[in-house]
């Protein structure tokens, strides 16, 4: 039995094309942690510096290094998650247009079901462009997590210092 081919020329290279720009977002996104991590991990040495005169001014260094990444990295989160919600938008639009498809337009009669694996099938690659920016945040919400963490370590570290002196 020959199946009608659920997907025109034109989706099939508008969903190629989205594979290619989701592998480059992946590759960018694995870019970007790589540069946050190496931007962020000098500041955990401070955490091992013997505590003295000399050592403080690294130390107040560091607390205000973290500030800022932490306000750099929370506006960074604000920016994928605009991306995302216009991103979910379009996926919800898309939905709608290919169930339309899928219930009356289609050739061959299919259940609630069977639509939804179709439909699924359909916006795959945008769905996965979601995930993608859903996990950078994540990492994003995780990093400035760390960073808070180390903040209120320095914070004990110079009240400490203070007490000792």
């Amino acid at each position: 039995m020959n199946l009608p081919n659920p997907y025109t020329s034109e989706e099939i290279l508008k969903i190629n094309k989205l594979k290619e720009t989701n592998d480059k977002l992946e590759e960018f996104f694995i870019g970007k942690r790589n540069e946050l991590n190496d931007l962020v991990n000098p500041l955990f040495e401070s955490l091992k510096l013997e505590i003295n005169l000399d050592t403080s001014s690294r130390i107040m260094e560091t607390q205000s290094l973290s500030l800022s990444y932490r306000q750099m990295i929370n506006g960074e989160i604000s920016t994928f998650l605009n991306r995302r919600s216009k991103q979910e938008v379009k996926i919800k639009k898309l939905r709608q247009d290919k169930f339309i498809y899928y219930a009356v337009g289609f050739t061959v009669k299919t259940n609630m079901g069977e639509k939804l694996i179709m439909i699924d099938a359909h916006v795959s690659e945008e769905q996965r462009n979601i995930e993608l920016i859903e996990n950078h945040i994540e990492f994003l919400r995780g990093l400035n997590k760390n960073l808070e963490s180390l903040q209120y370590t320095l914070k004990n570290i110079i009240e400490l210092f203070n007490l000792l002196r």
